[in-house]
């Protein structure tokens, strides 16, 4: 019982040996447990040590064991000690981390003169600079992410970071894909940030990763994800990417309950559907909507097809508005809608 606090068994041993034969002494114990004399004086000098004997009744060597439930009050107190120590040392060592955090962000990215861009080389010097200016925010976070659900190791990153964000009064809002909700895990992480007080909405399709912090600093990949790294916007040059979170926010549902299916197809989520049209509603051609997707154009072509017949549409074309008569995208004379 007492090893979980740091107790080794022999002591554990020596301890409930002295609380059966409470007026024992290092003779007695010694032949209790099959000890040698200078074993059980070194076990007696442990149990000193945390406190868990104290002297007897004056007798040479004699002590009493402290009551279980006074002794394991004793240990919480102890550990309590320790653990309150150590994270003091965790919370200077993460106000510490920061200065080779700049360094290392520094010497692996390129900002212009008017210091209203950086330019990020890589993933990692990304995942770096966000840290930065998360951890500056005084306000908001805001993230839009398209595509699929991150894996099961960025989400748990992610939450600690969610978590110490929002501990700090800072407003999170994220975007995300409505088919990415049919990864378990990462739905369960989302909902778990809404309980802990954020702000989620689905879309269809999303139109590019950014994060926002502030509404003064944005991050956007320079490719389709943060690969190749990205450039951070400042000042001024934050604005659009703001306005345009803005308004995928306003056309975003709040976190919904699990995709619905369509008849004729168990695997073919509604989700899926919505954000297939709503790229071919844009404009966008099979090539760009892979991407989008991160699938094969392969399985663009495939999911299209099946977007056709779900909607019992004649066309690509007609799929497109018929999906704007359910509301998914913005119907025919929009100025977002190809109308050829």
């Amino acid at each position: 019982m007492l090893q979980s606090f740091g107790v080794d068994q022999r002591t554990e041993e020596v301890y409930r040996a002295m609380l059966q034969l409470p007026r024992a002494g290092i003779e007695e114990l010694a032949a209790y447990l099959g000890l040698g004399d200078q074993d059980i004086r070194t076990e007696l000098d442990h149990l000193a040590g945390l406190t868990l004997v104290e002297p007897g009744d004056g007798r040479l060597h004699h002590y009493l064991a402290l009551p279980p439930d006074q002794a394991v009050e004793v240990l919480i107190a102890r550990e309590e000690e320790r653990l309150l120590a150590r994270q003091r040392e965790v919370d200077a060592t993460r106000t510490s981390i920061g200065e080779l955090v700049d360094s290392f962000v520094a010497s692996r990215s390129t900002v212009g003169d008017d210091g209203l861009v950086e330019q990020l080389e890589g993933f990692r010097v990304v995942r770096s600079r966000l840290y930065q200016l998360t951890a500056s925010a005084t306000r908001q976070a805001a993230s839009m992410v398209p595509g699929e659900a991150f894996s099961v190791r960025a989400t748990e990153a992610s939450l600690r970071l969610d978590t110490s964000l929002l501990e700090r009064g800072i407003s999170l809002r994220t975007i995300v894909s409505e088919v990415s909700l049919a990864t378990p895990h990462w739905d369960a992480y989302l909902r778990r940030t809404v309980a802990l007080g954020a702000q989620v909405r689905a879309h269809p399709a999303p139109p590019m990763l950014a994060v926002v912090i502030d509404n003064s600093s944005a991050v956007i990949p320079q490719g389709v994800d943060l690969t190749a790294g990205a450039m951070v916007v400042h000042g001024a040059l934050t604005a659009p990417v703001a306005a345009l979170f803005d308004e995928i926010w306003h056309d975003s549902t709040p976190l919904p309950a699990e995709p619905t299916e369509l008849p004729g197809d168990p695997h073919l989520s509604e989700a899926r559907i919505r954000q297939v049209v709503t790229l071919l509603a844009q404009g966008q051609k099979d090539e760009a909507i892979a991407r989008r997707m991160g699938v094969s154009v392969r399985t663009v072509r495939r999911l299209v097809s099946e977007a056709v017949d779900a909607l019992h549409a004649q066309s690509r074309f007609q799929a497109g508005v018929l999906a704007a008569h359910r509301g998914w995208v913005p119907g025919p004379g929009h100025p977002d809608v190809p109308v050829g």
